[in-house]
């Protein structure tokens, strides 16, 4: 089977274990399937917006492809987190991070919410997605709540202040 998808790595490109990954070459794991950080296998994520659950804003991250024996980890506890440990994986490309924020602002409403929780914005990245989303309340509560520390209207509740949250 093959899986498209995405990998986050420390901003020097290395794994948490120290070893370095290069944009276009492919990595082998010879031991069974895990999960955790004693497991085995390349970790990886299917959406873009779920590798910042596991990394900082300023990880270095890659488009990838697995393939061969995998295994499937739902995270029940958030629901809509999938992850995946392969055994062969590709390093198609890494991703600048105005790459990342341009996938991002042309992604599903669910994985932007995601995305706004775990990933710190710039100014400009904060005004990007404050201009497209202005007619989406929603998200746009999202956006002051996660990226700012200020008011925030909400319908049932009137006005709010919110402070900056820290997930990590």
């Amino acid at each position: 089977m093959i899986i498209k998808g995405y990998k986050a790595f420390n901003n020097d490109r290395t794994n948490r274990y120290g070893k370095k990954f290069t944009e276009g070459r492919v990595y082998h794991n010879n031991h069974s399937l895990k999960f955790g950080n004693n497991g085995h296998g390349f970790h990886m994520c299917t959406s873009l917006c779920d590798v910042f659950r596991y990394f900082d804003s300023d990880a270095s991250v890659a488009k990838v492809i697995g393939f061969g024996n995998y295994t499937r980890y739902d995270d029940e506890y958030y629901g809509y987190y999938d992850m995946y440990a392969v055994a062969n994986l590709y390093i198609e490309k890494f991703l600048a991070r105005d790459e990342i924020i341009a996938e991002m602002l042309n992604r599903s409403s669910l994985e932007i919410k995601k995305f706004l929780s775990t990933f710190t914005l710039n100014d400009i990245e904060k005004n990007l997605f404050l201009e497209k989303f202005k007619n989406n309340e929603e998200i746009t509560n999202l956006i002051l709540y996660y990226q700012f520390d200020i008011d925030v209207y909400h319908k049932d509740k009137g006005l709010k202040r919110i402070k900056k949250r820290t997930n990590r």
